[in-house]
């Protein structure tokens, strides 16, 4: 179910006894947007809270990201919890990565090429290579939106292979088929030791709606940052800072 209410509450705090693993977006929830990308940085704070959070659930804690996972690794230094990257086409279960199986090579290089070619003549899109995925960033320019938007899906209509466009906060991306936020939850809660605790999912974007609905069906419940509206997230944070202090709280709880 979705709403369009700007007043939900705040997130609950577990009941003493309650066994939570929680799912954190990245972008927009722990930090703030940038035009850059890879300008972006953690806080000694925020990381300290995550740490302690994490202790706090005896691990069953992730970061579900559209970065890649070795974009998440630099940006939580030697931090490593378990992470989902690239929508859930990457995992790491803290003890390695795997991966979904790519598109082939010359598959890769076309999109790479049709999607730096509609970059180029959109004067500030930036383009972001992920490798299996490209993201085309607009922030800086979201009169770009359209054009980029139809760009992308001309890329997809064009494909010999199957792509997927997916939307975000003033970004399109490329995706294989395949994997969203929710899956990557919903794996990650088939896996020690997420199993058997109650789900809550954090997070910003349209992306996060899959986490969201999947937190939800499996008894949990989803936590939207900022004003974005409609959604089928229970509850709301005002944003990054926010989203910090209540990691904090939770962890103190989970102790």
């Amino acid at each position: 179910m979705t709403t369009n209410a700007l007043e939900l509450a705040p997130p609950p705090l577990p009941d003493a006894g309650q066994r939570w693993a929680t799912f954190l977006d990245l972008d927009g929830t722990l930090v703030g947007f940038v035009d850059d990308p890879a300008a972006v940085r953690i806080d000694e704070t925020t990381l300290a809270a995550l740490r302690a959070l994490d202790h706090a659930l005896g691990g069953a804690l992730a970061i579900v990201s559209g970065r890649p996972v070795a974009e998440l690794d630099r940006l939580l230094g030697d931090f490593r919890p378990s992470s989902a990257g690239k929508h859930g086409h990457e995992w790491r279960m803290r003890t390695g990565i795997e991966a979904t199986l790519p598109p082939s090579r010359e598959t890769l290089d076309s999109a790479r090429a049709a999607a730096r070619e509609l970059a180029a003549n959109l004067p500030g899109v930036r383009l972001e290579d992920k490798g299996t995925a490209f993201a085309l960033h607009y922030r800086s320019r979201p009169e770009h939106h359209a054009a980029v938007l139809e760009g992308m899906e001309r890329i997809v209509a064009g494909a010999q292979t199957h792509w997927v466009v997916q939307r975000g906060d003033h970004v399109v991306e490329l995706l294989p088929p395949g994997a969203d936020k929710g899956r990557a939850l919903v794996r990650l809660m088939s896996l020690p030791p997420f199993a058997q605790r109650r789900p809550i999912a954090i997070g910003d974007d349209l992306t996060d709606e899959h986490m969201f609905a999947a937190a939800a069906h499996l008894g949990g419940f989803g936590v939207v940052v900022g004003s974005r509206r409609p959604t089928s997230a229970s509850y709301a944070l005002a944003g990054p800072e926010a989203v910090r202090r209540w990691i904090a709280s939770v962890a103190e709880v989970h102790a």
